[in-house]
């Protein structure tokens, strides 16, 4: 067997005793620099992907290389899926294992936006201090969910049962099997942001998306409405988020990205009426741990048993590679 596996950023410690068990050698562990990462591509049978960019040049080198695991759920954000299709490498991702702890963490962000308590809690250590001011009330208010994958139903379903909030979703591509009877789908964005007192971000960060929100959608919105991203910072156009926010124009907005990676972004940390934590809603024992289990079974299924992967994401322009 001897099957190698690069983690750059390892996974759940039980799960990688797990694959030990089962005769595969970890390599690379924390070795991530550009250097390291060639060196162990060429080496490697197994990738698995949490923060780090697998392009073509790297997948180049990885000449025996089967699987690439994603242990999160944006695959986009590691590897341009054609490029390995291409070299006879599956991608693989993991859908459930993150979604309940990155709803709550909307869940959270919802309530901190709404209900002024960053602000709060900066301006309260300041001599100043600062007065109460109005918030919303989010029962009874509609929240407008765009897309209504994993995470968007989870945090639909949060927001319904645990705060009693009207739910309207936007997603062309869903089952209709997958709408709780609580949920009214709508036929365009457009109506989600005109009519929503809440606009919470839930579709994939393809390329072909990006600043896919923008200037047009934040008009639509109430000047008492509020923005909340925890899909990926390439979706919205932050110039516009910007001067939707400074100008009043939306009452304000939060978002799960690191800014230290997107730049163009920074400028919305100097607005009071938005919210920033640093793409970490994913994070929690539970989730590391459901996330760990996926990339086990899935190396597993591939290496071992031969099969494909059960959440195989990169079927389109496939070529398999015997040699692999």
């Amino acid at each position: 067997m001897g099957y190698k596996i690069y983690a750059p950023k390892p996974i759940d410690e039980y799960c990688m005793k797990l694959l030990e068990k089962k005769g595969f050698e970890f390599i690379g562990v924390w070795k991530d620099s550009r250097e390291d990462m060639k060196k162990y591509m060429s080496e490697c049978d197994v990738a698995i992907a949490r923060v780090h960019f697998f392009d073509d040049e790297l997948l180049g080198l990885a000449s025996h290389m089967k699987l690439l695991e994603v242990h999160g759920v944006g695959y986009q954000d590691h590897v341009i899926c054609e490029d390995a299709a291409k070299r006879g490498i599956y991608v693989a991702y993991s859908p459930y294992g993150n979604h309940t702890t990155v709803a709550e963490g909307a869940v959270g962000l919802t309530i901190a936006m709404t209900k002024h308590i960053c602000e709060y809690n900066t301006k309260v250590r300041t001599p100043e201090g600062i007065k109460a001011k109005m918030a919303m009330e989010i029962e009874g208010c509609t929240v407008g969910v765009l897309g209504f994958g994993n995470i968007a139903r989870s945090y639909a379903q949060k927001m319904h049962y645990g705060l009693d909030a009207n739910i309207i979703a936007y997603d062309p591509f869903i089952d209709p099997a997958l709408i709780p009877a609580y949920v009214k789908q709508v036929d365009t964005m457009e109506e989600v942001f005109s009519t929503a007192d809440i606009v919470s971000l839930h579709i994939p960060g393809e390329r072909y998306n990006k600043d896919m929100i923008n200037k047009h959608f934040f008009d639509l919105m109430k000047p008492t409405a509020y923005f909340l991203n925890t899909a990926r910072d390439i979706l919205v156009n932050n110039d516009d988020l910007y001067d939707a926010l400074k100008s009043g124009k939306i009452a304000g907005a939060a978002a799960d990205v690191d800014y230290s990676e997107y730049t163009e972004g920074r400028k919305l940390l100097e607005l009071e009426n938005f919210i920033n934590t640093p793409h970490a809603m994913a994070f929690s024992n539970g989730s590391l741990r459901r996330s760990g289990m996926n990339c086990v079974r899935e190396i597993c299924n591939v290496m071992l048993d031969g099969r494909e992967p059960k959440y195989w994401v990169n079927q389109k322009g496939f070529i398999p590679d015997p040699n692999r």
